[in-house]
């Protein structure tokens, strides 16, 4: 079952609910519910909370895809809207400007795009995640949402319970969307290699909040202009 948790809009969506945070198998997505048939227009009005959703997301791609049958539309990443079913769920529009799911493929930004001798420069390039941090940082936010004085300390604490607690279908999942973000990852940086940095560099970034702590959930999204 799905939980909500009211967002505001950046912008009114004319003739539609307000958006919305559901979950959806532990994606984290944003809905929103137009009261007419006009997918033109709801698509338009929810242009800004699309780019704003990529802005919230680290700048990775995003996606509006609409249920089939419906006036439901969801703001969710484009790593998972390739997971959806095509013939039960449409996309409509993307950051990557790509007529529909069945097509979608990793764009690097121009300014990205220093791969030469099939090597890539010294240039931050995050790792893909495995299944355990794209599981720990689903279940963060939901924990979050639903617990907002809840400390980070904790929260870790109950996502590896519940992680090790988990049924083997409920990892393969997670191991399904960590193939499908190395998948993306390697079209993207074709001559990546992890370097690690050295010991003083990492201890200086572990004195920094962490992109994803879900304690600056709240302070992202308002950055973001949710």
């Amino acid at each position: 079952m799905a939980s909500n948790v009211m967002v505001p809009s950046a912008t009114p969506v004319a003739q539609a609910s307000p958006l919305a945070f559901i979950f959806v198998s532990n994606e984290m997505i944003v809905q929103c519910i137009a009261n007419s048939d006009d997918q033109t227009a709801a698509v338009k009005a929810m242009t800004t909370a699309l780019e704003n959703f990529r802005s919230f997301n680290d700048g990775k791609h995003a996606t509006i895809v609409r249920p089939k049958g419906t006036n439901k539309y969801w703001i969710t990443s484009a790593a998972f809207a390739l997971t959806l079913d095509p013939s039960k769920f449409k996309v409509v529009k993307s950051t990557e400007h790509l007529p529909s799911n069945t097509a979608l493929k990793v764009q690097v930004p121009m300014e990205q795009q220093v791969v030469t001798q099939n090597k890539v420069t010294k240039m931050r390039i995050r790792r893909p995640r495995n299944q355990f941090i794209i599981y720990r940082q689903h279940m963060s936010a939901k924990i979050h949402a639903s617990n907002p004085g809840v400390t980070a300390g904790c929260i870790s604490q109950i996502v590896a319970q519940t992680w090790a607690a988990e049924k083997p279908s409920v990892k393969a999942y997670y191991k399904a969307l960590a193939d499908e973000e190395d998948r993306l990852h390697k079209a993207a940086y074709p001559g990546y290699r992890y370097i690690a940095g050295n010991r003083n560099t990492r201890a200086a970034s572990s004195r920094r909040p962490e992109a994803h702590d879900p304690t600056r959930v709240d302070e992202k999204l308002i950055a973001a202009g949710f």
